[in-house]
């Protein structure tokens, strides 16, 4: 997914783009949701000087100026879903980050560029035992839903709040309290998995891949998953879109003519499906118009790409 070749070192990011703003960076590499946003952090350049000191990482769309560095993979050029683009996102930390796990209402495209990160999957069938009775001591897996407690939002009121112990935790039998966003497995210590509280872990079957630069991992809708950094400076972008309903095959002969392939400063992001997962052309009504992709330096206006953190959606940090 593009080459980025000034993107290898931070120098190279505060001399090409220092100054390209970010839309988000946030506390706690070892993800909470319950961190919060740090303060002025506006650009690039604000970060790439604070992050190796701190336990920050950034989560933005990719910055307006490097859109331009990043290139589509074939997989996505051929089939229509550069129709049904949604958001890309950046995500730049020191390593040593650990995602929540989670799933996405979208699929997804995830391409690492400079550290090492594994990706633990484990499959949407076991959707209707990992969720049953959120919020709960019921649930046998630490599955918290937010939006069946309000109560449990308390990000919006405290954005700074910390977590309960040092591990970045929270204490087991108390989701009601529980801080943060959407619906994940809010309760479960992903270093230390806590199988007297949560025993259905004992059962639940995995897979993982490791990624090093240059590698790309498809994620499918709804596949839960858990994101690991190893230590060291990474970055990895991704893309979220929709599945084409159905296979657009017209659309990999025309690919195969242009002369460049189109990056992502030459695609309009923000489609949202009239309903379900898939992309479809809507037919009047209040859908948005699937995306467009031009020549390289004549494409449509951008999109602006927008993160999105829907009912189950999360980080890959």
């Amino acid at each position: 997914m593009g080459t980025a070749t000034h993107w290898a070192t931070d120098d190279q990011l505060l001399e090409r783009y220092k100054g390209e703003k970010v839309s988000q960076v946030e506390y706690n590499l070892k993800e909470t949701r319950s961190g919060g946003n740090v303060p002025n952090m506006r650009t690039l350049g604000d970060f790439v000087q604070a992050y190796n000191a701190s336990d920050i990482y950034m989560v933005s769309s990719v910055p307006k100026g490097m859109l331009k560095d990043m290139d589509f993979l074939p997989c996505l050029r051929c089939g229509g879903f550069l129709r049904y683009l949604d958001v890309n996102n950046m995500w730049m930390g020191r390593g040593g980050s650990k995602s929540v796990i989670h799933y996405d209402d979208q699929d997804n495209i995830n391409c690492m560029l400079a550290g090492r990160k594994r990706f633990i999957f484990m499959h949407p069938s076991y959707k209707a035992k990992f969720e049953a009775h959120p919020n709960s001591k019921d649930n046998k897996f630490g599955w918290v839903d937010t939006d069946l407690d309000r109560s449990a939002k308390g990000c919006k009121r405290r954005p700074r709040i910390r977590p309960c112990n040092a591990d970045g935790c929270y204490r087991s039998g108390t989701p009601s309290s529980h801080p943060g966003y959407g619906a994940f497995m809010g309760n479960l210590d992903v270093d230390s998995v806590d199988l007297i509280n949560y025993p259905g872990w004992s059962d639940v079957q995995w897979s993982y891949v490791d990624l090093q630069p240059g590698d790309c991992v498809y994620i499918p809708y709804q596949w839960y998953h858990q994101v690991t950094a190893e230590p060291g400076r990474s970055i990895n972008v991704h893309v979220w879109y929709w599945r084409p309903a159905k296979f657009d095959a017209a659309s990999c002969a025309a690919d195969a003519a242009l002369a460049v392939s189109p990056t992502f400063a030459d695609c309009s992001f923000g489609y949202e499906p009239p309903g379900g997962h898939l992309g479809v052309i809507p037919k009047g009504g209040r859908s948005k118009p699937p995306t467009r992709c031009g020549t390289r330096g004549a494409g449509p206006p951008l999109g602006r790409a927008r993160r999105r953190r829907r009912k189950g959606g999360g980080e890959e940090l």
